[in-house]
């Protein structure tokens, strides 16, 4: 039985309701997603064993081959008004379950500061048609260590500028 987009949703959701709790401080970003380009040295791979050590990414793979391994970058609001900005290196997951799965790795600035990375595990639903990325939150550093949360890309961002919503949490000290 294929689970339809909705129901993954919700499903993440639902799952995701105890990074809602008391010992979160959580807060709501959005922004803007630049079309990500190749990254044919598949950077992602600079973070798989500390932060992937359970995934099997498809790259890099041999001149010629579809591209497998991304790179982009992004502007945002975190909260009612911190500026962020962002850069991100992602790659496509071998995964026998016919979903097409990925993996990023975003740092994030305010102004001249790193914030840190947010390391995300990721659910690509129609890459041909009205995409849309569920991106959710497996780990962290600085100011994200230890932090959850999950957000959503709505567009190709392969092809276009696409905008993301989401909330991330961080443990409340």
């Amino acid at each position: 039985m294929k689970l339809s987009t909705v129901t993954i949703a919700l499903l993440a959701t639902l799952a995701s309701e105890n990074v809602l709790a008391d010992d979160y401080i959580c807060k709501t970003i959005s922004g803007t997603i630049q079309p990500s380009t190749v990254d044919p040295d598949c950077n992602i791979l600079r973070f798989k064993d500390r932060q992937f050590p359970d995934v099997t990414f498809l790259g890099p793979l041999p001149a010629g081959a579809p591209p497998v391994c991304f790179a982009g970058s992004l502007t945002a609001t975190l909260g009612k008004n911190q500026q962020l900005t962002g850069t991100a290196f992602s790659g496509l997951i071998a995964n026998e379950v016919g979903q097409l799965v990925g993996a990023s790795a975003i740092k994030l600035n305010a102004g001249s500061v790193e914030l840190g990375r947010v390391f995300t595990k990721d659910l690509i639903f129609n890459p041909d048609g009205a995409t849309t990325e569920i991106l959710t939150m497996v780990g962290g550093n600085k100011v994200f260590k230890g932090g959850r949360g999950q957000f959503e890309i709505n567009g190709n961002i392969l092809y276009q500028s696409a905008p993301f919503s989401g909330q991330l949490c961080v443990e409340d000290d």
